[in-house]
């Protein structure tokens, strides 16, 4: 991969405006094409008729004025709309697209209209995962490489000099998925109405508030919008791409669930099954959970996640605001189908067998690449790259901030966190589970990284039985049972669990072998593997009892590395799992759950919010490095080995797809490639 410097990531800058239009694939955009018709050319309207000349007959009679013919359409649409439109139940194409579409560039060619995109889910609640595949509509979006931020459904933005003010242009003419306009007054919602109300949402977080104090959202006029912090805020361009609670709150359908605007809302919450109208209004606002609510992206689910027994189905979206070069109305393809699956087994069969279009979530493990490639003929795939971006492939996390305070006083004793790592024989871990591939690893930004950190990268990661022994004898574990495993202060031996995603199976398969390796040093480790809804409920929810967890992601290459630094220090209560009342504290000190972090952690968080006030790339990087030495000095959580390439399924059907993308929750792989632009060739 390509090394990302700041300045080309950032497309900030005191004061500079960006005015550019989206495109995808790195080609720009441009207004909408003049096309050619798809019809005959409009009639002209016919000369006025004139009186016959005088015969020895009787004159005739003028012929009645013919209609002109109808005036052809500007853009060309899907059959299966076509249809529809012909039948009178949908507006034609040209009055269902803003007056400028956006133009995106397919990847190759034109793609055709059709056909269905299949692939596959494990378990039924994986949200994060729709939204990745077809739900990535902001107000801003990142580049496809990567390397920058574009305009979506803001056509423009302008910064402040002192990085304070964001004001954004909405484009004009963008209508929901049931037809109903998209403007300012929606945006607007979600402000005054969501994030604003203390019932929806009573704890805002990063980047609506910042030191302390919520940004405040002005309308400017029916299309413009403006963002005002109290303080600098040099990243928040990069956070509105990544961010989509502004974009997803219509306000024309979620304001009957909101009990401002509904006074028969008691009434509503009763008959739906609700406890309250906070619970009813949760729930519908987001669109995977609620098949009803109109989305601006390019398909829209039949039926909400987990309604039906096997399968997730969506069809496009007929208001879709996007063209090809040629004004094709997109999304090629016709239906997304997902199908669910309890574990992943299954999963990797249908892709063997060719029977899926896209795939890399659940099965795109390293143990399964030989059978793969050894069936890529029959299965009619190809290999798609996917390459790395995270810190590590997986960090393990004990809970500092446990509601055990035993075990948390312990956690927080680096000497233990320092034994463990040196006990983790991480050659072995990348021979089994990683057949080879990747090189021992901290949780710190990657080597091809403007801001890599070699001591944080590399301390503590060799595998040394009598330094192990050494750190957790400093730790006070000097004490053993009968069986050799060491003994806490309180006389018991010195044990926990460690609380895992069933569906990582990578986890689970390095979890097996770091298990003796401890035992090996004293250590007893019980692993407890749960559905995904339980851990995400356990560890990166609001509960502080779990013991430890493992995780992967977090910032390894470009501006990510501030953006999200979860593993370098506490400014992340969910996905910093290891800090969780002290995330919190950095997110709002009143939160009943905040802990006052020690005083060199706070230090490191103030100098984390100079780096999110300034614009300045160099002085970002400056400041971060500080943030490193920080991390590197505390040690917060344990590496092992730095992620590797990984790869997609890709069926030979499926076209326009890259070849590679990078792999990333922030990115968010593939969305910033438009897959509405990809299509099926069944040739």
């Amino acid at each position: 991969m390509r090394k990302l410097t700041r300045r080309e990531f950032l497309v900030l800058g005191g004061g500079v405006a960006a005015t550019a239009t989206l495109a995808a694939c790195g080609a720009p955009a441009t207004p909408a094409p003049k096309v050619a018709p798809t019809a005959a050319p409009a009639a002209k309207a016919p000369e006025p008729t004139k009186a016959p000349a005088p015969t020895a007959a009787p004159a005739a009679k003028a012929e009645p004025t013919k209609a002109p013919a109808p005036a052809a359409a500007k853009y060309k649409e899907a059959p299966m709309l076509a249809e529809l439109v012909k039948a009178g139940k949908l507006p034609p194409v040209d009055q269902r697209l803003p007056p400028v579409p956006v133009v995106i560039k397919p990847l190759t060619q034109v793609g055709k209209y059709g056909g269905e995109w299949h692939s596959g889910m494990v378990g039924k609640g994986q949200g994060a995962w729709w939204q990745r595949h077809t739900g990535y509509e902001n107000l801003l979006r990142f580049t496809p490489t990567w390397d920058g931020v574009m305009p979506n459904l803001a056509e423009k933005y302008e910064i402040s000099p002192d990085s304070t003010e964001f004001t954004l242009t909405l484009r004009k003419g963008i209508k929901w998925s049931d037809g109903t306009p998209f403007n300012a007054d929606d945006v607007m919602f979600w402000y005054q109405d969501v994030l604003k109300d203390q019932e929806l949402t009573p704890k805002p977080g990063v980047p609506w508030v910042a030191d302390g104090k919520m940004v405040e959202l002005t309308k400017v006029d029916d299309n413009t919008v403006k963002f005002k912090f109290a303080s600098p805020q040099g990243m928040f361009i990069v956070a509105l791409a990544s961010a989509a609670p502004p974009t997803g709150q219509p306000k024309a359908y979620l304001k009957q669930f909101h009990k401002k605007y509904n006074p028969d809302i008691e009434k509503l919450v009763k008959d739906r099954g609700y406890k309250s109208w906070v619970d009813l209004f949760q729930f519908v606002q987001i669109n995977y959970q609620d098949a009803n609510i109109p989305v601006l992206d390019a398909w829209k689910l039949t039926s909400a996640m987990g309604e039906t027994p096997t399968k997730i189905v969506a069809e496009r979206n007929p208001y879709y605001w996007k063209v090809d070069t040629e004004g094709n109305q997109l999304p090629y393809i016709d239906r997304h189908v997902t199908d669910y699956f309890s574990d992943a087994q299954p999963l990797v069969l249908k892709c063997m067998n060719g029977e899926v279009d896209y795939q890399a979530f659940y099965v795109n493990e390293p143990r399964n690449k030989a059978v793969f490639v050894d069936n890529q003929k029959k299965g009619n795939y190809r290999f798609m790259e996917l390459t790395p971006t995270n810190v590590n492939e997986m960090v393990i996390q004990f809970n500092l901030n446990c509601t055990d305070k035993a075990r948390a006083e312990l956690y927080r004793n680096k000497d233990f966190r320092i034994g463990l790592s040196h006990a983790i024989n991480r050659q072995e871990i990348m021979d089994v589970v990683h057949v080879g591939q990747g090189q021992p690893w901290q949780a710190a930004p990657r080597p091809e990284s403007d801001m890599y950190h070699e001591k944080l990268a590399k301390q503590y990661t060799e595998y040394d039985v009598k330094k192990a022994n050494e750190y957790l004898d400093k730790a006070g574990l000097t004490k053993k049972d009968d069986k050799g495993f060491r003994l806490g202060p309180d006389g018991k031996r010195v044990s926990f669990i460690m609380e895992i995603d069933l569906n990582r199976t990578t986890y689970v398969d390095a979890l097996e072998l770091i298990k003796p390796m401890w035992e090996k040093v004293g250590i007893e480790m019980q692993m407890k593997t749960m559905e995904r809804t339980l851990w995400e409920e356990r560890c990166r929810g609001r509960a502080m009892e779990f013991h430890a967890t493992a995780h992967r992601f977090g910032g390894g290459v470009g501006t990510d590395v501030i953006e999200d630094a979860r593993y370098f220090l506490p400014m992340s209560w969910s996905n910093g799992m290891w800090g969780k009342a002290w995330g919190l504290w950095y997110t709002n000190p009143k939160d009943e759950l905040a802990v006052e972090p020690p005083e060199d952690t706070k230090k490191a968080l103030e100098v984390y919010r100079q780096v999110l006030a300034t614009a300045d790339a160099k002085k970002q990087r400056e400041l971060m490095m500080k943030v490193l030495d920080h991390s590197a000095e505390a040690f917060y959580v344990i590496g092992t080995v730095l992620e590797p390439s990984s790869y997609a399924i890709v069926s030979n059907r499926l076209k326009n797809v890259a070849d590679s993308m990078p792999n990333s929750s922030k990115y968010p792989t593939p969305g910033p490639y438009n897959p509405s632009q990809f299509y099926i060739d069944k040739a």
